[in-house]
């Protein structure tokens, strides 16, 4: 099923946007760096303007995602990304690129993704259809771990030979190769939502928010992944300070450390549909947030010389199964919750999830202040072992299987 011509285009499509969105991750804030001269503040108000829109609008879209024709979303999702990205390297080599620019076209970019992962994982379940979710779900995150992998360094090295505004331009380039892919698509007509009594934008986003809260399993796994997600970023934003202030470790040798960990994920979401097919994905999904979570441990045992390898092995094996463990989450999700509700509760999802990443950072910054680097990470870590462990209290611990809707 997955060798068919849809599965394809959009696995093409979603890589491709996917290399050039991580590549964008390094150079927009070198285009303000290098192009603007701005400071650590206004570099760091970049990405705060990329995750704001899930703040914004993360609920309202995913009422309008339920509403709309989710691959026509996607289109123009892409479309829209592309020209507010294309317009940064014009503003440049025009000379009329400003801060407040650069801060508008992240944060339209930013609401344009909004839309386009919230009606990505609505419009995947039927493109592949329920048999073939998980398999489809881990192929697009192998893509994703490798261009998150790869991205950076290539995002680096384009800015290094023909300035940070060229990846830039890159990157647009990649959503119109992904709009085409979604042109190519052939699918028929998707179902139309219920429309007979449909209630107004507030009570839509409450029936989306009650499904999540009435699935038990549902709601511990999401309060689970928010809290991994937020230790875990917390740890991201100290590794760099770490293994170079702390450790004193070259800045080549760390980010080539960090790179190693960061391979974990890809074998992660390769070994996840096989994993669930032998043991099941409940029992997949739990073994893989809990037994692969204590490795973490590892990083602040971690530095200079040969300790170095207990930092990459801990970060390889967290993040292997942190990429399991989203997997299986996003395979139950497309599974069990009902096709016209998949918007809302995707969204809904989403800013609980997404919303731990400016505080994580945040909090790392003022443990290390209070504590030092090292115990900072240490209780990050703590915390990242232990969040995954209330799933030991709900229905995941006794079945095999997630169940369906």
């Amino acid at each position: 099923m997955l060798r068919t011509r849809n599965f394809s285009l959009l696995w093409v499509g979603q890589s491709t946007s996917a290399v050039g969105s991580a590549v964008t991750t390094v150079a927009l804030p070198l285009v303000a760096i290098a192009t603007l001269h701005a400071g650590p503040a206004a570099v760091a108000l970049l990405t705060a303007a990329t995750w704001l829109p899930w703040l914004l609008i993360g609920l309202p879209a995913g009422v309008w995602v339920d509403r709309w024709p989710r691959r026509r979303t996607l289109l123009v999702a892409d479309l829209a990304s592309a020209a507010v990205l294309a317009a940064v390297p014009i503003a440049a080599w025009t000379g009329v690129l400003t801060m407040a620019g650069l801060l508008t076209a992240a944060l339209l970019a930013g609401a344009a993704g909004v839309f386009a992962n919230v009606a990505f994982n609505a419009f995947l379940p039927r493109l592949v259809g329920p048999e073939d979710l998980m398999q489809g779900t881990a192929r697009l995150q192998t893509s994703a771990s490798v261009a998150a992998v790869a991205g950076p360094g290539l995002g680096g090295l384009l800015a290094q030979a023909a300035g940070p505004v060229t990846g830039i331009l890159i990157d647009a380039g990649t959503f119109l190769v992904s709009a085409s892919c979604l042109l190519a698509l052939r699918t028929g007509p998707e179902p139309r939502p219920p429309g007979g009594g449909r209630a107004g934008m507030l009570g839509q986003i409450a029936e989306g928010i009650r499904f999540i809260l009435r699935g038990r399993l549902l709601q511990a796994m999401l309060v689970v992944a928010a809290a991994t997600n937020f230790a875990m970023l917390g740890i991201t934003a100290l590794r760099v300070v770490f293994l170079v202030r702390t450790e004193g470790v070259a800045p080549g040798t760390a980010g080539l450390v960090i790179g190693a960990g960061s391979l974990g994920a890809i074998l992660g979401a390769a070994l996840a549909a096989p994993a669930a097919r032998r043991f099941g994905s409940a029992r997949t999904y739990l073994v893989a947030s809990i037994a692969a979570a204590p490795f973490v441990l590892l990083l602040p045992l971690g530095g200079a010389g040969g300790r170095l390898v207990l930092f990459a092995a801990g970060s390889f094996i967290a993040l292997a199964g942190a990429a399991m463990a989203s997997i299986m989450t996003m395979t139950f999700r497309g599974h069990f919750v009902p096709a016209h509700l998949l918007g809302r509760v995707t969204a809904a999802s989403r800013i609980f999830v997404f919303g731990t990443v400016p505080f994580g950072a945040a909090s790392a910054g003022l443990l290390a202040s209070a504590l030092g680097v090292r115990a900072a990470l240490w209780t990050l870590a703590a915390l990242y072992v232990l969040a995954p462990l209330p799933l030991l209290a709900t229905e995941a611990r006794t079945r095999r299987d997630f169940p369906a809707a």
